[in-house]
């Protein structure tokens, strides 16, 4: 196999992976701040989640949970209305661990990819 047959066979593996991964996992917990709520640790989301969000109050600490991408596009188009109040979203595995979660797909990245895959493999 040459180098680029290699490399898209271990990239087809990846997304193969990716796509089969179990459900996704959330810090889902309450504290005063983010160590405080962290150290309730995290846990197995329904099957119908698809996102883990954090909502930060003011003064008012940290909540965590499994959420959905409907919610968190609605949260950051519309604002979340109660002041003072922040809501972020993200999508793969405890990505929630830190009130400023990353904005990385979990799978949704590495579909677009497939199409490549499928034609370094089979040329």
């Amino acid at each position: 196999m040459t180098v680029v047959q290699n490399c898209c066979l271990l990239l087809f593996s990846l997304v193969l992976q990716a796509c089969s991964s179990d459900a996704l996992q959330c810090y889902t917990c309450m504290g005063s701040n983010n160590d405080d709520c962290n150290r309730q640790g995290s846990k197995s989301c329904p099957n119908y989640s698809d996102a883990c969000a954090s909502v930060v109050g003011h003064d008012s600490g940290v909540m965590k949970s499994c959420s959905y991408k409907s919610f968190c596009s609605q949260a950051s188009s519309q604002g979340y209305r109660a002041p003072g109040v922040t809501v972020h979203c993200c999508y793969s595995d405890d990505c929630n661990a830190t009130s400023s979660a990353s904005r990385l797909p979990r799978v949704d990245g590495l579909l677009p990819l497939l199409p490549l895959v499928f034609t370094c493999f089979f040329q």
